[in-house]
C-alpha cells in the first residue's frame, strides 16, 4: 500500500510540471493570436482575397476632355443640357427691331430697369402726373424741353391733338442699354393708337439714378410713314 501511494506521489509530481508548461503555453498562443488578429489585418487580407474586375474607360477618365470636340451618338437625346456643352452652342440670340434695335435686355440691372417702367407708367398716365419727379433737380428743365416737344410733336407727326383725359400709350419696350462710366443709356419705344414713339432715356449710373435728359428720336404712323424728329 505504501509503494502504491509513493507511486502516486511520484506520479502527481511530474503531471504538476506538465500541467503548468501546458497552460502557459495556452496563454502565450493565445496572446499571440491576438494581437495579430487586427482591424488592419482584417482588411488587408480581404483585400487580398478579393477579385477585381478590369477598369472601365480608364483612358477616358483619366484625359482631360475638350466639351467643344465631344461627338454624341445617335441613339442620345439631344437635351438643353447636352446643348451647352456641345460644339454647337452659342451666345443666346435675342430679337431685334429693324428700326429701333436690338431687345437685349441683360445688360441692365433689375433696379434700373424697374426705374425706368415706373416712369414710363407715370409719363403714360392721364397728364403725366408724377412724371417730373423722377428726373434729377438740377436737369429739371430738361425735362420742361423734353415734355414740350413732346406735345408739339404729336401735333406734329400724328396730325392730332392729343387728349389727357385717357393715356396716351398701350405698352412700351426697351431696347439693349449702354452702361457708361457716368450715365446709362437706355432706348424706348412707345406704342400708341395712331403709331410709336422711340425715345433715348439718359440716367445718371451711380445714386438713385436719376433722368436727366430724355430725347426724341422717331415719329412714325401706322400707315407707314416714318419721320425723324430734329433730334
Amino acid at each position: 500500500m505504501k509503494k502504491v501511494f509513493n507511486s502516486v506521489i511520484l506520479i502527481f509530481s511530474f503531471l504538476i510540471p506538465l500541467l503548468t508548461i501546458s497552460c502557459s503555453n495556452t496563454q502565450e498562443s493565445k496572446l499571440v493570436y491576438t494581437e495579430n488578429n487586427t482591424i488592419k489585418q482584417n482588411v488587408k487580407e480581404k483585400e487580398q482575397n478579393i477579385t477585381w474586375t478590369m477598369e472601365l474607360e480608364g483612358e477616358r477618365l483619366t484625359k482631360k476632355i475638350n466639351r467643344g470636340s465631344m461627338q454624341l451618338g445617335s441613339d442620345v437625346p439631344y437635351t438643353k443640357d447636352l446643348y451647352k456643352i456641345s460644339k454647337t452652342y452659342q451666345r443666346p440670340v435675342y430679337p431685334s427691331i429693324e428700326d429701333f434695335g436690338s431687345l437685349d435686355t441683360r445688360d441692365l440691372r433689375v433696379s434700373v430697369k424697374e426705374k425706368v417702367n415706373t416712369f414710363c407708367t407715370a409719363f403714360a398716365s392721364e397728364g403725366h402726373i408724377g412724371a417730373d419727379s423722377y428726373f434729377s433737380k438740377k436737369y429739371i428743365f430738361n425735362y420742361v424741353f423734353f415734355l414740350k416737344d413732346f406735345e408739339e410733336g404729336w401735333i406734329k407727326y400724328f396730325g392730332k391733338l392729343k387728349t389727357n383725359k385717357s393715356s396716351p400709350f398701350k405698352r412700351w419696350l426697351f431696347g439693349e442699354p449702354f452702361n457708361g462710366p457716368d450715365f446709362i443709356q437706355i432706348p424706348v419705344r412707345f406704342y400708341a393708337d395712331c403709331g410709336t414713339i422711340d425715345m433715348t432715356m439718359f440716367l445718371n449710373s451711380s445714386g438713385n439714378n436719376e433722368f436727366y435728359q430724355i430725347t426724341i428720336d422717331r415719329w412714325q404712323k401706322y400707315d407707314g410713314t416714318r419721320q425723324t424728329d430734329r433730334n
